[in-house]
């Protein structure tokens, strides 16, 4: 008999996909349950297993998460046995309590993100800037090596001639 468990999830978990993210591991394993942000910041998940090896693998595969993406950062999983069973749907389904709400967390969130991505591209573009600067003045300094080697390869061009008319005459 499958018995249902609560799974807290701590850290930066709400506003950064996570629960869609959730959703489709928990159809993968063929786990139903529901899963919403609470107040305190953290995911919730309510799940029945009826086999332990299954939510191991389910705990183990939300740890993971944070390791293939940079927004989601997991603190710790704490799991609590309801000792009870919920008949859930099928699936794990995801529960929202204002969706406006939600949308406008996720929005404020995006932007945050969108500023620091500007912010990074603003520094890369002083450095860009600087780089650029400092190989124009090294354009600048070989030009003027150049130059002034011919200079002096048209000095020496005279000196051979100067050089040459002289063994001439001797």
């Amino acid at each position: 008999m499958a018995t249902t468990y609560e799974l807290i999830i701590y850290g930066k978990v709400q506003h950064v996909d996570f629960r869609d993210r959730i959703e489709n591991l928990g159809r993968a394993l063929g786990i139903n349950g529901i899963i919403y942000n609470h107040k305190d910041g953290t995911v919730r998940i309510l799940a029945n297993f009826d086999d332990e090896e299954i939510k191991n693998v389910f705990k183990k595969n939300i740890e993971l998460l944070s390791k293939k993406d940079k927004l989601i950062e997991i603190k710790k999983i704490e799991e609590k046995a309801l000792n009870t069973y919920i008949d859930f749907p099928e699936g794990i389904n995801r529960i929202s309590s204002d969706d406006l709400l939600e949308l406008n967390k996720k929005l404020d969130e995006g932007v945050k993100y969108i500023k620091l991505i500007f912010g990074s591209l603003e520094e890369l573009n002083v450095k860009v800037d600087t780089l650029n600067t400092k190989i124009d003045r090294q354009t600048e300094v070989l030009t003027k090596i150049i130059g002034e080697l011919k200079e002096i390869k048209g000095e020496f061009r005279d000196i051979k001639e100067v050089l040459k008319s002289i063994e001439n005459k001797i």
